[in-house]
């Protein structure tokens, strides 16, 4: 919406000159262009160097604006992250900080509480709609997490998260097309960035190219594309060898096509790099297991099933490792629970859709944390409780009443879940 005002204003009334006069709005106006529309810039870059000096030509589209602005001079370098926080006042740098430690904590009604505060002192500071994005998202409110994520990008077209976000939310929709074409502006942002914010972001810009071709390579993967996805996991380790979700990742696909011997090295390098992560010991445990090397695997597999039980698979093939060892009664007994398992993920899976489908129903949400603590998974049952109270508070203060709904759910008192 503002860049369509932009663009009828600057069609109908407003000169170059008038423009280049404010200067600070002027140039986010220009950067914001930038980013949208980098091929329309080209031509009209052309044009405006010939341009007459005193810039009284009228605005014939937002191509021409930008690149006429920076022809007269306030191409200024953008501010950074830390230029804009040092020049904002020690309440907005306060709320943003309370803010955030509220949404790492999972209190999102008091984190949102204080991202408002901070908007309305800090109406055009980019980290503060990132914030806002960040913490509606962890809410489930996809669609305005995606407003709030657009407006950092409008305000900072080289935000290294603004895109990045903005993809996660199409690849949480299902929209994985949308999603690739969201990490690739992102991409684009990142390397058309000035020499200011580049020199800023020197030493995380490989981490986040990184990252951005792996979410990349994980939606060619769910769009069943696994040569695309395989190439896009592969610039991701070249921007940063040491990735580990991407190794597991490509162990993964190597796997699944029956690869092997190529699956096993980027699970020994996932292993290698983070220790602490009983997916990544699952998944060498299970390749080494299939090539017959249950000594090995069973240690792996024993720290996966004692980290994750409620896992089918990972106490489906640690039960495998035991039998193959020898030890037949006890590897039975984890082989015959994964059954059940199986049956209560699929019921996790329903709830799951169920309270995304529903998102401002705080009654789906309480009933898939009943589902996780069923399952043993706490931190998956607090993060549901902490998104149905945020629903529940949404519709207080939208004057509505829960709906009454019967909501399947395990038997478990609302004191358990609670």
């Amino acid at each position: 919406m503002p860049i369509l005002f932009l663009y009828e204003i600057s069609y109908g009334k407003v000169t170059f000159a008038g423009y280049a006069r404010q200067n600070r709005f002027a140039r986010r106006v220009a950067m914001a262009l930038k980013a949208v529309m980098p091929q329309s810039l080209k031509p009209a870059e052309k044009a405006a160097d010939s341009a007459p000096c005193g810039l009284r030509r009228r605005m014939l589209a937002p191509a021409c604006f930008a690149a006429a602005l920076a022809w007269a001079g306030c191409g200024a370098p953008p501010e950074t992250p830390a230029e804009r926080l040092q020049s904002a006042d020690e309440e907005v740098r306060r709320l943003l900080v309370e803010a955030r430690a509220e949404a790492e904590a999972g209190r999102y009604p008091e984190a949102l509480a204080l991202t408002d505060r901070l908007l309305n002192r800090a109406p055009d500071l980019p980290e503060a709609y990132l914030l806002l994005g960040n913490i509606r998202m962890r809410a489930y409110q996809l669609a305005p997490a995606d407003e709030a994520f657009a407006r950092a990008v409008a305000l900072d077209p080289y935000l290294r998260d603004g895109w990045f976000r903005r993809g996660h939310v199409a690849f949480e929709e299902g929209r994985y097309s949308e999603a690739i074409r969201r990490y690739r502006l992102q991409r684009e942002a990142i390397l058309s960035s000035p020499a200011s914010v580049r020199a800023f972001y020197r030493r995380t810009d490989a981490a986040a190219l990184s990252r951005t071709w792996a979410q990349t390579g994980r939606a060619y993967e769910l769009l069943n594309l696994p040569d695309s996805a395989a190439w896009a996991y592969g610039e991701a380790l070249a921007q940063d060898s040491t990735h580990a979700q991407v190794h597991a990742w490509l162990a993964e696909l190597h796997d699944e096509a029956g690869r092997t011997e190529k699956a096993l090295p980027h699970a020994r390098a996932a292993w290698a790099q983070d220790r602490e992560q009983a997916d990544f010991a699952y998944r060498l445990g299970a390749l080494l297991l299939k090539t017959g090397d249950a000594a090995r695997a069973l240690p792996l597999l024993e720290r996966a099933a004692r980290e994750k039980p409620y896992e089918s698979s990972f106490r489906y093939n640690y039960g495998r490792a035991l039998i193959a060892l020898g030890q037949i009664e006890e590897g039975q007994r984890h082989v015959d629970a994964t059954e059940a398992l199986e049956e209560l993920d699929n019921q996790i899976g329903m709830a799951r859709a169920a309270a995304a489908y529903y998102p401002d129903d705080p009654a789906r949400w309480r009933a898939l944390a009943r589902w996780f603590a069923q399952a043993g998974r706490e931190t998956e049952r607090r993060q549901a409780l902490e998104i149905a109270r945020a629903a529940a508070v949404r519709q207080r203060a939208a004057g509505k009443t829960p709906e009454g709904v019967p909501v399947e759910s395990p038997p478990a008192s609302d004191a358990e879940t609670r």
